[in-house]
């Protein structure tokens, strides 16, 4: 049995205040090494279309987001991941950020993995350009792949992972209470058609769509409150092995 914590926050008024409330957090909270730590989207400042400028950093060990999360997995001897808004700067074209989360892991100075948004979210668009791959990171026999809010209607790019070994789905979110319905759904539909653990870490408050987790038939299998905190999922990978041999699927 692995152990995921999905980490609801209300992000506060700069990076390095959000930062803080998340050690405070984690603080009161006793962390199982060899765990994975998930972050909602753009955790430190809130889903921003538009951003200020100062916001934006280079993915590398002197950006204040990259260094956070990196000390973070030191910290808790677990693979976290999290991320924000990349400077693309100096980039000739019109869209100077991209939308990017990286899985941290104890000890390495590199990232397991760097994923970029391939589907931003209608403003976004006009100053986010579009992520190209599809990534992945190993993570207690998981093949563990991430995506990005929006990323979740584009039921292709899920069924590529599937393709290339998923069995974990993380979608990190920031998804409006208003579509909570479309969020649930379609996390449940990610699970069932591809046999894998879905697991989606969203914003705190009554006016987003919550952290939840369904299981490889489909089952929720954990629904956060609004409320902030630091919930943990736990999941077998046995589970997806008996769901795959018990309904076995074309890859086709």
């Amino acid at each position: 049995m692995a152990i995921a914590y999905l980490v609801q926050i209300q992000p506060q008024k700069s990076p390095e205040k959000s930062f803080e409330h998340v050690r405070n957090l984690f603080a009161k909270e006793k962390i199982v090494p060899g765990s994975l730590i998930l972050f909602q989207e753009m955790f430190s400042t809130g889903f921003l279309i538009q951003p200020q400028k100062i916001f934006a950093e280079k993915i590398n060990a002197s950006s204040k987001t990259f260094s956070f999360l990196q000390s973070l997995a030191e910290e808790t001897q677990s693979v976290v991941l999290g991320g924000g808004i990349e400077d693309l700067a100096p980039n000739k074209e019109k869209f100077p950020f991209r939308n990017w989360t990286a899985a941290f892991s104890p000890n390495q100075k590199e990232p397991l993995c760097i994923y970029r948004k391939r589907h931003p979210f209608a403003g976004e668009a006009e100053l986010f350009a579009r992520g190209t791959e599809i990534v992945s990171f190993d993570w207690e026999g998981f093949s563990a792949f991430p995506f990005i809010c929006f990323d979740l209607r584009f039921p292709e790019d899920f069924r590529q992972a599937r393709f290339a070994g998923a069995n974990l789905i993380l979608v990190q979110a920031e998804w409006p209470r208003a579509r909570e319905l479309h969020f649930r759904t379609l996390l449940r539909a990610r699970a069932i058609e591809n046999q894998s653990f879905v697991l989606a870490c969203g914003r705190a408050g009554e006016d987003f769509a919550n952290s939840c987790a369904f299981g490889p038939w489909g089952e929720e299998i954990f629904f956060a409150p609004a409320s902030e905190g630091i919930f943990p999922v736990e999941i077998d990978l046995e589970a997806v092995q008996q769901a795959r041999e018990s309904f076995p699927l074309p890859l086709e």
